[in-house]
């Protein structure tokens, strides 16, 4: 049986189909992905897991929470995290909560390399009462507002932040 010119064109196709597509395979095997850069920011609980946290205060008594951060974002990252005790309410027309006030319990510069992770507990101290959140901002060290924006506005310009609700007594 004659072979076509039409069949012959098709099986080249094919052929040429069949080795680009090994081509993709083999460099989508052998080209790691990229990944979009994150820093993770979490508390952890005195047992160093992401539960059993404390959430009523004495004043002028310490408690520990343990402060996480790992970074992924590709290289050397200096960070600033900021601490502060909230006083917070809730909005009822619109269910959200609203900064009253915010006095600021500490500040803790960490570098971090690619991939490494900083734990380490942060002993909260509140002098006063009040308060009803602590609220745990992570900067960029390059990115730390000045001290005019403050309140909500701190916490929204924060790169990342992590917060529990407490009581004071």
């Amino acid at each position: 049986m004659a072979t076509s010119g039409l069949d012959k064109l098709l099986t080249w196709v094919l052929l040429i189909a069949v080795v680009a597509a090994i081509g993709v395979v083999f460099y989508l095997t052998q080209v790691p992905p990229r990944e979009e850069p994150f820093t993770e920011f979490y508390l952890l609980g005195n047992d160093g897991i992401a539960e059993d946290y404390f959430y009523d205060l004495r004043v002028g008594r310490g408690e520990p929470v343990i402060m996480g951060i790992t970074n992924h974002e590709g290289g050397p990252t200096p960070y600033v995290v900021e601490v502060f005790a909230a006083t917070e309410t809730i909005n009822n027309a619109t269910n959200r909560s609203q900064v009253v006030s915010m006095t600021r319990l500490g500040t803790v510069p960490i570098e971090l390399s690619n991939g490494q992770t900083y734990e380490q507990p942060y002993q909260v101290v509140i002098n006063e009462r009040g308060p009803n959140k602590l609220e745990f901002l992570l900067f960029k060290a390059d990115a730390v507002p000045p001290e005019s924006v403050s309140g909500a506005d701190r916490v929204k310009a924060a790169y990342r932040n992590v917060n529990l609700w407490i009581a004071v007594h």
